[in-house]
């Protein structure tokens, strides 16, 4: 009988072990796989209709205006047309990840699952924490890849997980050890050191930078709300859901709020409104931009079902720590972009250092780093 029960719990642990192994494997994949998203996207930027309806009306929107009147009023269309071009991806991308991962679930007999979980209160907090995510975290993740480039952009974001850990201090009032203050101090320093090594070839960088904190507040309160939900909840319904509410919010009422603005203000001669940038990329299927657009939805949705998959396996900590390098993915892939299509990666010191100190200092603030490739732990 004692050997028996021995080999149970031999046969356990080696199960044990072998998931943990998995959980590290889908959590590196999960942050390389955000990494490219989000340089997939920024990609989408150089092709039409974004390149098409957009600086062709410059030449003349400054008609009647001399000097540094004139100056002011095109950086004014190029930000207003870089919000469009943000708005629109954000959209974009939430709108395709929803479709994977309905397609994901479709194909494991979930369907019904959407509409049982919508009417639960889980279900509900999931959608609350869609918008802080979405409309909040991923627009000002966006705007900022379209302003700051995803070279700069994806380190700041990256710091999420030190501002939850601030905020669960004020609001849940948890306390934390002074490993997770190191690594808060990190991330801010790391955030810092990029937004100080402007590379000079974005007339926006700064506003880009001051997006990507936007991001970093929005994904840190979602983790607030959301997480409750994520845990009563099919993970991968409980996704479905916070995609395609996000879609459906950006949609219905962040596009079109953005357009009215741009309408009140007398420029839609100028700049194409985010619904003009959706409608073109959607209709002009000769166009990569769409493609590229698709694949960063791929990216980003199954970037999310490897995080889920990673905190399953082994833990909230290391999950959150491992999917936190893109940061440095982001980097990286946006250098070797630069390079496949033939640019100048102008990639300063500033991003890759900055990017390093922020992965260390997200780690510092998941987990105690002698525990992270600790096996026996990890479930």
């Amino acid at each position: 009988m004692a050997e028996n029960n021995a080999n149970a719990l031999q046969l356990l642990e080696a199960k044990q072990l072998k998931l943990a192994k998995i959980g590290i494997i889908t959590g590196i994949i999960s942050g390389m796989l955000w990494g490219a998203s989000g340089t997939t996207l920024w990609e989408a930027l150089n092709f039409e209709p974004f390149t098409s309806l957009w600086p062709e009306a410059v030449g003349s929107s400054g008609a009647g205006l001399e000097g540094d009147a004139a100056t002011v009023h095109i950086e004014y269309l190029q930000m207003m047309f870089g919000v469009a071009s943000g708005l629109s991806l954000a959209f974009m991308h939430d709108f395709f990840a929803a479709l994977w991962v309905l397609g994901f679930n479709g194909a494991k007999g979930k369907f019904a699952e959407y509409a049982r979980s919508l009417k639960t209160t889980p279900g509900k907090l999931v959608c609350v924490g869609a918008i802080l995510g979405g409309p909040v975290g991923m627009s000002g993740y966006l705007l900022g890849v379209t302003f700051a480039g995803p070279v700069y952009s994806l380190p700041i974001t990256a710091s999420y997980p030190a501002l939850a850990a601030v905020l669960s201090f004020f609001i849940l009032k948890e306390r934390n050890p002074l490993r997770v203050w190191i690594g808060v101090l990190a991330c801010i320093c790391g955030s810092l050191i990029i937004a100080w090594g402007d590379p000079g070839v974005a007339p926006n960088f700064k506003l880009g930078i001051a997006l990507s904190t936007l991001a970093c507040i929005g994904w840190a309160t979602e983790g607030l709300f959301s997480t409750y939900g994520m845990d009563m909840l099919d993970p991968d319904v409980a996704l479905g859901i916070r995609e395609g509410f996000s879609a459906l919010v950006l949609g219905l009422i962040v596009l079109p709020c953005i357009g009215f603005y741009m309408a009140s203000k007398g420029i839609t001669a100028d700049v194409a409104t985010s619904w003009e940038l959706v409608g073109k990329t959607f209709t002009m299927l000769n166009s990569p931009a769409v493609w590229l657009c698709l694949l960063g939805g791929l990216f980003g949705g199954f970037s999310y079902i490897a995080w889920y998959r990673t905190l399953n396996a082994c833990g909230v900590a290391r999950g959150m720590a491992f999917n936190v390098t893109y940061a440095f993915w982001g980097v990286l892939f946006g250098f070797l972009m630069a390079k496949i299509m033939g640019r100048e990666a102008y990639i300063t010191a500033n991003a890759w250092i900055g990017a390093a100190i922020i992965c260390v200092g997200a780690i510092l603030v998941s987990i105690n780093p002698k525990e992270l490739f600790k096996l026996r732990d990890a479930c």
